[in-house]
């Protein structure tokens, strides 16, 4: 059997609700040549019921035998695939229709081997922080452009620009060929406490030249279970961050020794980069400015509570306790520092409608309750028609302001008439409860 032109690996545990509207949703793709790899981190039988009752020939299913840490179910979802190119979502996840057919305009025209684009958010209703649930969030954007992987990591570092500006293969999509790349050097794909970071970095390495897309292909969701919302926004307080934890200190996964063990985004960016560097690019004399780091971290504690900060400053000064220079300057730094909480992080601004290029919304309004329901909604807000937009393939410069008034003209004439009709262009499919019972 030949190989298909992309594989999409969803790595599950234990999520046969959001599993099922997540595949439902993937299965909707305009190109045919792809192939979905469910890597099954030993769960309960309602995993396999959900693909079992899909049906699809396009699924591959394995399941862990026994429980993994989330390195070693990714590498082992990778050892499934077939694909030329390859991509990753979370179970809670989308892509959009037209995300290959674009993705395979892309890397034929474009001579690149790795893309990043700019995904939309979903919140689901039953996140685990309220003030976050039903919010829909997607870029209205329309450009492409070339990023020099090396400058990108700099900037990164720097703090100049996000990590997502990298090639992660979570929500971007890679050449198989560089994929064995690292595999050669390291034996596995993914080797961090952060898998998809990681290989962001070193696929932003070894690709010397990304394409970044300012425009959405997939859907993030946010869900119950959710590991990002437990770590970035529930501040390592969640129990899902405590099991990952325990699973990885079973498997001789910890954090690199300069990086402080604190809940904030910046350590995953900093433990991958230590990781990535001495794993792909170990004589490349960019380094992480640990002074900086701490800095970053002084700047915006991220505690809830002034009694939690000794822990942080115990914690700060061992990531410095290997030079002497550093822990003096640490020492120096917090002689006469008022440590202050900071707000927890949060992706919804208090808005709604079209505001600096993307659209906000409450998808409850349109009658949407799962990641499917997004999914549909925004392919026809973009204007998807059953074909994948021109401009995204044949890589359109920038609409003019006129075309794009327009746009943003019809998007709330459309807006308008779906919220009046208080649902989104399908009924919502029902959840696996439903399904089991027959309600």
């Amino acid at each position: 059997m030949a190989a298909p032109q992309f594989s999409v690996v969803i790595p599950t545990r234990e999520r046969a609700d959001t599993l099922y509207f997540a595949l439902r949703a993937c299965l909707e793709q305009e190109f045919d040549d792809y192939e979905i790899v469910v890597c099954d981190n030993c769960s309960s039988p309602a995993t396999r019921q959900v693909v079992e009752e899909i049906g699809s020939p396009k699924i591959v299913y394995h399941r862990a035998p026994e429980i993994l840490c989330m390195r070693d179910n990714w590498n082992l979802a990778y050892s499934l695939t077939r694909g030329k190119y390859v991509t990753y979502i979370g179970d809670d996840d989308s892509l959009l229709p037209f995300a290959f057919s674009t993705l395979r305009g892309l890397f034929a025209r474009q001579n690149v081997k790795a893309i990043r684009w700019d995904s939309a958010i979903y919140s689901w209703p039953n996140i685990a922080r309220d003030d976050l649930a039903n919010h829909l969030q997607i870029p209205l954007t329309r450009n492409v452009e070339r990023i020099n992987g090396r400058k990108a990591i700099e900037e990164v570092l720097a703090g100049r620009a996000p990590a997502t500006l990298l090639p992660n293969i979570y929500h971007g999509c890679v050449a198989r060929g560089l994929l064995e790349q690292i595999r050669a050097a390291t034996g596995k794909v993914f080797e961090s406490f952060h898998c998809d970071t990681y290989s962001s970095f070193a696929v932003a390495y070894l690709a010397q030249e990304h394409l970044s897309l300012a425009a959405p292909l997939s859907i993030s969701g946010f869900s119950a279970s959710s590991n990002n919302i437990a770590f970035s926004f529930l501040r390592s307080k969640h129990q899902n961050t405590q099991r990952l934890r325990k699973e990885n200190e079973a498997a001789g996964l910890r954090l690199h020794p300069f990086v402080p063990d604190l809940p904030s985004g910046f350590v995953c960016v900093a433990d991958s980069f230590l990781r990535a560097k001495a794993d792909i690019f170990p004589d490349d004399p960019m380094c992480l400015d640990r002074q900086g780091m701490v800095e970053r971290f002084l700047l915006s504690l991220p505690i809830d509570d002034i009694d939690e900060w000794p822990g942080i400053e115990k914690e700060l000064r061992r990531s410095l306790s290997d030079d002497p220079a550093l822990v003096s300057w640490f020492n120096k730094r917090i002689e006469n520092f008022t440590p202050q909480p900071s707000p927890r992080d949060s992706y919804r601004p208090d808005l709604e409608g079209i505001h600096a290029q993307r659209l906000f919304l409450d998808a409850s309004s349109y009658g949407v309750t799962d990641i499917a329901g997004a999914t549909r909604l925004t392919s026809r807000l973009l204007g998807y028609r059953g074909k994948t937009p021109e401009w995204i393939v044949g890589l359109a410069p920038e609409d003019s302001s006129l075309r794009s008034f327009y746009r943003q003209k019809r998007l709330e004439l459309l807006l308008k008439f779906l919220k009046t009709r208080g649902r989104a262009e399908s009924a919502r499919l029902p959840t696996q409860s439903e399904r089991s019972t027959g309600a």
